[in-house]
């Protein structure tokens, strides 16, 4: 995945005028919140899948399948 120029290293970001810092910042907190969201949906279906399974097997057990 393309970083887009968001990584810059340490002694990079601190010669850095202020703008070009708070644009860095900002352009950070996006890609940050983006992969947030992209990780929430997984979470989701991560846990309908684990309900699914989790009621074959119940009955599976209980029921004998």
């Amino acid at each position: 995945m393309a970083s887009n120029g968001l990584e810059v290293g340490l002694e990079e970001f601190k010669r850095m005028r202020k703008i070009d810092k708070d644009i860095i910042i900002y352009n950070n907190l996006i890609c940050i919140r983006k992969k947030l969201g992209e990780y929430k949906i997984q979470k989701k279906v991560q846990y309908i899948w684990l309900f699914l399974l989790t009621i074959f097997t119940g009955a599976k057990k209980f029921i004998g399948f």
